[in-house]
């Protein structure tokens, strides 16, 4: 098994916007070259990046081990340590990927901490935002001036300018995101499942307990349900073996780990406890997803 290339920002001192814009021309030419990645194989991501599929035919997108279909005016949120690879780029497909840093996106998030908590929240908000011609056409002009003003020779000025623009657009994807999610936005307890999916983050490697993430938010397990069921439709106890099982694959499709060792890292005492746990929530050994395509 190949291992998972980690795909990491440019020099930054090359770049001090921590922005870059390649087009998907220049993206299909890195697949005949064999100095970089192939985008067609998972690749894990180092930096937050956003595509934009600005000309073409439906294709499919490829992310933490879930295909996602995707068209003409539509935009791919991709985040850090997210695992994806393009099932198909059709040859006709026309737009970009924007990459920025994570230092980047804090900077944005002080001064806008919704950002942060919400727009690349994958498991709050469906990956892909499909956009009507008139609001695509507005973001694609946007982009459109970020490339140009990151580009720019005149670095102190413009990369400035890139940076307020690329803000912007940041913004008018979250308003896109939400507006068209506006069930998980008008559940009365979404900052709670922030703090409990932070909880989650920080203990996934040595908690799986309803109890203890109870205990964290100061809240009784009921109410941790209700918080979760009201947001994501599922129960506590659902939503951390998601998470979990999410980590695991990601653990196994690494050639550095074995299963015993992924069993470990995520806190099992036995690694048949964690090839039990995996068999019943994927109907797969983690032997044979390991193998699977």
């Amino acid at each position: 098994m190949e291992k998972i290339p980690e795909i990491k920002f440019e020099d930054q001192q090359i770049n001090p916007t921590n922005i870059e814009i390649i087009s998907f021309e220049s993206l299909k030419r890195k697949v005949d070259s064999p100095h970089n990645h192939n985008p067609y194989k998972p690749h894990r991501l180092k930096f937050n990046a956003i595509f934009l599929i600005a000309e073409g035919k439906e294709g499919h997108h490829n992310i933490d081990f879930e295909d996602y279909p995707y068209t003409r005016g539509s935009i791919i949120l991709l985040s850090k340590e997210q695992i994806h690879s393009f099932v198909d780029l059709p040859k006709a497909n026309e737009g970009f990927l924007l990459l920025f840093t994570e230092d980047f996106f804090l900077e944005v998030g002080a001064t806008y901490p919704f950002l942060v908590n919400h727009l690349y929240n994958s498991q709050l908000y469906y990956p892909i935002i499909n956009l009507g011609d008139e609001k695509f056409k507005e973001l694609y002009a946007l982009v459109i001036k970020i490339k140009k003003d990151v580009s720019s020779k005149n670095k102190s000025i413009r990369s400035e300018i890139a940076k307020s623009y690329f803000k912007i657009l940041l913004l008018e994807l979250f308003h896109c995101r939400t507006k068209k999610n506006e069930i998980i936005e008008k559940s009365p307890y979404l900052e709670e499942f922030i703090q409990f999916q932070q909880a989650l983050k920080t203990n996934i490697h040595k908690e799986r307990k309803v109890k203890f993430y109870a205990q964290q938010l100061n809240v009784t397990t009921k109410q941790l349900n209700v918080i979760t069921q009201s947001t994501i439709n599922l129960s506590a106890k659902e939503f951390i073996i998601s998470t979990v099982i999410l980590e695991a694959k990601k653990y196994l499709k690494d050639p550095d780990f074995s299963s015993k060792e992924v069993a470990y890292k995520l806190g099992f005492d036995e690694p048949t406890n964690f090839t039990k746990f995996f068999k019943k929530h994927t109907q797969m050994l983690p032997s044979e997803f390991t193998t699977s395509a």
